[in-house]
C-alpha cells in the first residue's frame, strides 16, 4: 500500500509524500512507518500505538474508523493521513 504524507506530516516523514509499505493491515503499516521514521510515528501515534486523535485516515477516499484499521489491504490502495489544524 501507500501512505501518503500531506502538510505538516512532511517534515517528519523526510519530505516524502508517498511512502510505500508492505503490510496487511493498515493497523499494522502505521507500526512499520513509526518503526522507519520514528519521528513520524511519535506523531501519529500514542504510548500504546493508537493512532492520536487529531489525526483522520481515508482510504480510497473513505474515512477508516479503528475497527477499520485491521481490515486487509491490497499493494494498490493508498492511505492518505489526514492532521486536524486548531488555533486561535
Amino acid at each position: 500500500m501507500i501512505i501518503v504524507c500531506a502538510g505538516s506530516l512532511l517534515r517528519f516523514a523526510d519530505y516524502r509524500r508517498e511512502i510505500p509499505v508492505d503490510a496487511p493491515t493498515v493497523r499494522a503499516a502505521l507500526a512499520h512507518l513509526a518503526r522507519e521514521h520514528p519521528a513520524l510515528g511519535a506523531v501519529l501515534l500514542d504510548d500504546r500505538g493508537a493512532l492520536r486523535r487529531h489525526h483522520r485516515l481515508l482510504r480510497g477516499g473513505d474515512l477508516l474508523t479503528d475497527d477499520g484499521l485491521d481490515l486487509p489491504v491490497a499493494d494498490r490502495d493508498r492511505v492518505e493521513i489526514l492532521t486536524s489544524i486548531s488555533g486561535g
